[in-house]
């Protein structure tokens, strides 16, 4: 039988022919993440090399046949590194651009409803305030949402029960 080189730092290159992503992951996944952990930030390294092989699991019939499936997993991963640090620096260029509303520039109307929407729990101020904010109908909440349009509905009655109930409890 034949036997697979030695690569560099003794690194064991797996030969491809019917080899599958779970023997490749195994293989390379650990690798992967450690030498572009080097170069990244290793969380991100880890993240972005599952992606790359959940990217190769789903198009495998096409990656298992390329003479280097490993190397189209790096270079996925690679990819999704660098795009992120470009995301990461235009989102934070974006944000430095902006000004946020200070308190001084609202209303104290906008300021009660402010604390008002922020004692709502996450996902009934998620939909409250779409509903009622943003004008979005009910179905497209629930999809943007992953949620069905009964649970956009009961979401809406819990917020408008919360908030009429913290209101009554306020001094007029």
């Amino acid at each position: 039988m034949n036997q697979p080189e030695e690569g560099p730092a003794g690194v064991t290159p797996i030969m491809h022919e019917a080899l599958s992503v779970d023997a490749l992951f195994h293989a390379e996944y650990a690798r992967l993440v450690r030498v572009l952990g080097v170069a990244f930030d290793p969380a991100d390294a880890a993240d972005a090399v599952q992606e790359a092989f959940i990217a190769a699991d789903r198009r495998w019939r096409d990656v298992s046949a390329y003479s280097d499936p490993a190397g189209w997993i790096r270079r996925v991963a690679i990819n999704r590194l660098l795009n992120g640090r470009r995301n990461h620096r235009r989102r934070t260029q974006i944000l430095n651009t902006l000004r946020p509303v200070a308190d001084v520039d609202l209303s104290d109307d906008l300021l009660d409803l402010r604390r008002s929407f922020a004692a709502l729990p996450a996902r009934i101020r998620a939909t409250a305030t779409l509903f009622y904010l943003a004008d979005l109908p009910v179905e497209q909440i629930a999809e943007q949402m992953n949620i069905s349009v009964n649970t956009v509905k009961s979401n809406l009655h819990d917020a408008r029960t919360r908030l009429r109930h913290e209101r009554s409890e306020q001094p007029s």
